[in-house]
């Protein structure tokens, strides 16, 4: 996904990936419950960013609190280092975000991304240093806006049961763009381990449907929506009827971007 932490060079794209999976299996919950969840980001193989990331969850409200960094090679050319923070509640369909914010370093520039929202619409976006529009700039209209969610709170899916996760379009907006993910069912429901985390998880592919915020004939959206391969990977912790990604594998010009939850655990 394009946005205020996506352009050329690899450590925006690792950020905007590892956002992609800031939660695992949050579930909504009456008494107050913590999570710590970590992710790795390889491209070919090599790991080029680590993220770490704790959840909280109470009577219905979650509070997402991560940093990311670039690792490995890939500081060498594009030493990048952030943290994102969101709020928002469960409902029955689904999260609902307050507020997404997103702080980042890349090289000796700070930038900054702070989305609020109000009954499920985006009602203001502070982005510094401001978006730059370019030539062929597709406009975001105002009901574009309106039953979007953040990068985090919009990969949280409420279904009924696992085989009905892949059959829903996720509305994300990053702060610039706009994007529809349109889910479908690949295969049936598999078993997925991981540190802290047992359970079956479920994988759809994404088609990539851009909305409004980016500059038209840009080589890499229309890469991501005409020839990149997106699959998401989701799971549910108990009964929770929330399911997130555990997994995301996004083919891009200079390869296969994967994140990969490499532990999730529930603190005591």
């Amino acid at each position: 996904m394009t946005g205020p932490i996506q352009r050329p060079g690899y450590g925006k794209t690792v950020l905007a990936a590892a956002s992609l999976l800031a939660i695992l299996c949050a579930a909504p919950a009456s008494a107050e419950e913590s999570y710590k969840s970590d992710y790795r980001v390889s491209l070919l193989g090599l790991t080029i960013a680590k993220s770490y990331f704790t959840t909280r969850v109470a009577d219905g409200a979650y509070e997402v609190s991560g940093s990311l960094r670039s690792s490995g090679l890939v500081t060498v050319f594009d030493d990048t280092k952030g943290t994102i923070d969101v709020k928002g509640q469960f409902t029955k369909t689904g999260a609902v975000p307050n507020s997404y914010v997103v702080k980042y370093r890349h090289g000796k520039k700070d930038k900054s991304t702070s989305i609020a929202f109000a009954k499920g619409n985006v009602t203001e976006t502070t982005n510094v240093p401001p978006v730059q529009k370019k030539d062929k700039w597709v406009e975001l209209a105002p009901e574009s806006l309106l039953g979007a969610a953040d990068p985090i709170s919009g990969v949280m899916v409420a279904a009924d049961s696992i085989g009905q996760v892949c059959t829903q379009t996720l509305h994300l907006y990053d702060g610039q763009t706009r994007v529809d993910l349109k889910l479908s069912p690949v295969g049936a429901p598999q078993p997925f381990s991981t540190k802290g985390f047992k359970g079956d998880a479920v994988t759809c592919s994404v088609k990539f449907i851009p909305i409004g915020g980016y500059r038209q004939g840009r080589d890499a959206i229309e890469y991501l929506k005409n020839k990149s391969k997106i699959s998401l990977t989701f799971a549910s912790l108990g009964k929770s009827g929330i399911y997130s990604p555990v997994q995301a594998k996004i083919s891009t010009q200079i390869g296969t971007v994967t994140v990969y939850a490499t532990r999730f655990e529930k603190m005591q």
